[in-house]
């Protein structure tokens, strides 16, 4: 199963939403994953295997081993599921 996580600063805002939508896109796909929401002072990026997040947060996170989703209109559903579902076949 993969591990998602979605972050923001504090962990309850934007990243909250990010996974909601997340969640909805992988349930439409029928895709079985954990989705988490995390803040960027204590995610542990390693321990998932695709980090959805801010381009800001990403360039934080970018020595991960996890695959990186840069998302920087959280309105955007559909661009969301497009790149969520896109990095999950590189993997």
């Amino acid at each position: 199963m993969l591990n998602i996580v979605t972050v923001c600063g504090a962990g309850v805002g934007s990243s909250m939403m990010m996974r909601l939508y997340a969640q909805q896109s992988l349930s439409e796909e029928g895709i079985e994953a954990n989705v988490e929401a995390a803040d960027i002072g204590s995610v542990n990026p390693d321990t998932f295997d695709i980090v959805i997040t801010t381009s800001d947060f990403a360039d934080l996170l970018h020595a991960s081993r996890a695959k990186i989703v840069r998302i920087d209109n959280m309105m955007d559903k559909s661009y969301l599921k497009e790149q969520l579902l896109r990095t999950i076949k590189e993997i």
